[in-house]
């Protein structure tokens, strides 16, 4: 039986491609929003929001517990044609989940009254914060109950649909905010209100089109199975210890650094600023790698081993090239960017950027076991693994940032070690067993090739930030620039494989045929040059 989930290299080029557009686009709005923010206002104020935010992500994490296995279950029903599976999923969950979001609505709503109680807020604050809290649970309360509602574009991988809706909210959202920026006043509190309106029209928007792609993603009284529940949610309960420990590495920090006494907010925003390019990064390989999901859980259900396993290992390997081609360089010219972005008011932002960027090397060539892990449904052990690395990274910052008070660097390096270890000793193990591969294989085929055009690279780059001491945006850009053209040519010479060559040159000949097409049509000929012989 054929997938009803498309297995395409295409599909997946072009829905990646129209993601990490989206995500650029986001990311530049964003980045000028915080610029004049950190030149404006006072690090008290700019804290403030990546302190309530640490607060926001761990209150509804219960949730994970219910919506984790909705796209997993999904999408494998769907791949297999059974239309009455997906009918039954989505009607057993929608009323737990609307309950879910009542709970999530009032309970969030008593813990943003009381946020004063939770957190130390500066004084004259208050009321921002509670509203900072407020709105952002406000979005996650509607949105419980439509996931399962809102899963037809995801399965139908129509990546380009849903960034053309993203894009066209983010317009919307940044038309409010700069008018209020603008027009009203320079304060942190209008990138919340500004998002709120934004998710709220995307959250619309897409179920719709959604329920117009899949039409069996509706709810059916008839159609409902506890049984169903109690597999989805056994699923997500795993699942949930993979959603704590990614808060736990991302949230706890701001937390920690919140009750450190005088000068934590400094501290607080030097963290923030110094992790913000690892944090970007991460985002847009996340949204570049989401359409993997469903194409490699596609994989699995339609027993396409072989595929299942290339697909680890060149993920892994590909995952390497992108993040360290954005890493390296940022770690080397740290201290400028820093500085110019910041006017010099955070030096140690430049340190924390280096530490949090230095993971990558260890952890992105085995980006892809959590995918494995899901698309096979054994999200167990890799629970059990990030949970308690996590946790130690928590007692490590403890340590390091508060009982020896040293702030920010030290909370960059508990990160730091606490990455290191699960990557190399917990998930590259489980993720090599998973996708059965063997770690001769996975270092012959995905590391060396992997950081290669890094490491070579890497020896231009801090040549050129000894020689030329960059301290223009202008001449960070050009420095960073001058790396790019060794990087990619070492890549193509000596680190791609055969299928990575074909692939590349599929791409070149599909971009080359509009083109030609374009050069030969009758319009542009008649005004062609003439050649002289």
């Amino acid at each position: 039986m054929a997938s009803r989930v498309e297995i395409s290299k295409r599909l997946l080029l072009v829905n990646s491609a129209s993601s990490i557009v989206t995500h650029v686009l986001q990311t530049t709005v964003l980045l000028w929003v915080q610029y004049r923010l950190l030149e404006r206002r006072s690090a008290e104020e700019f804290g403030l929001s990546p302190l309530v935010w640490a607060v926001i992500h761990f209150i509804p994490l219960f949730t994970d517990i219910l919506t984790a296995g909705l796209q997993r279950y999904v999408i494998e029903a769907y791949a297999q044609g059974d239309e009455n599976r997906v009918r039954q999923i989505v009607s057993s969950m929608f009323p737990v989940l609307l309950a879910g979001g009542m709970v999530l609505l009032f309970g969030g709503g008593l813990a943003a009254w009381h946020v004063d109680k939770i957190l130390v807020i500066p004084e004259g604050l208050i009321w921002d914060a509670r509203l900072m809290m407020f709105l952002p649970l406000l979005v996650m309360a509607a949105q419980l109950p439509c996931t399962p509602l809102g899963l037809g574009l995801y399965v139908r991988q129509k990546y380009v649909t849903l960034n053309l809706i993203s894009l066209g909210c983010d317009a919307v959202k940044t038309v409010v905010l700069l008018v209020l920026m603008l027009a009203v006043s320079t304060r942190v509190i209008w990138m919340v209100v500004s998002a709120f309106v934004g998710q709220m029209i995307a959250l619309i928007v897409s179920t719709i089109f959604s329920l117009r792609a899949v039409p069996e993603l509706k709810y059916r009284y008839a159609c409902i199975d506890w049984n169903i529940v109690r597999a989805i949610t056994g699923f997500g309960g795993w699942n949930f210890l993979i959603g704590l420990a990614g808060r736990l590495r991302e949230y706890s920090v701001p937390l920690i650094l919140n009750r450190l006494g005088p000068g934590a907010s400094v501290e607080l925003t030097t963290f923030h600023v110094g992790s913000m390019a690892r944090r970007l990064t991460d985002q847009c390989f996340g949204v570049m790698a989401r359409p993997t999901y469903p194409i490699i859980t596609g994989m699995y259900a339609m027993g396409a081993i072989d595929r299942f396993r290339s697909a680890y290992l060149r993920g892994g390997r590909i995952g390497l090239w992108i993040t360290l081609l954005i890493a390296i360089p940022a770690s080397i010219f740290a201290e400028p960017v820093v500085g110019l972005y910041t006017q010099g008011k955070y030096p140690n932002a430049a340190a924390v950027m280096t530490f949090t960027l230095a993971c990558y090397v260890l952890s992105h060539g085995n980006w892809l076991a959590g995918t494995m892990a899901a698309a096979k449904a054994q999200v167990r052990l890799l629970g059990i693994q990030l949970s308690m690395a996590q946790v130690a990274g928590v007692l490590l910052t403890i340590i390091l940032a508060g009982w020896l008070r040293f702030g920010a660097v030290g909370a960059a390096i508990a990160t730091l070690s606490a990455n290191a270890f699960s990557a190399v000793v917990l998930t590259l193990p489980l993720g090599l067993r998973l996708a059965e591969v063997r770690l001769d294989s996975w270092i012959r085929k995905t590391l060396i090739p992997g950081v290669a055009p890094a490491c070579v690279t890497a020896v231009l780059w801090i040549s050129l930030n000894l020689l030329v001491k960059p301290d223009t945006w202008f001449e960070v850009a050009a420095c960073a620039a001058a790396g790019v053209p060794c990087y990619l040519a070492f890549l193509l010479v000596f680190c791609m494989e055969p299928t990575d060559r074909a692939d590349l040159r599929k791409v070149l000949d599909r971009l080359r045929g509009p083109l030609a097409r374009h050069a030969s049509s009758p319009e542009i000929a008649s005004v062609a040059p003439v050649q002289v012989s």
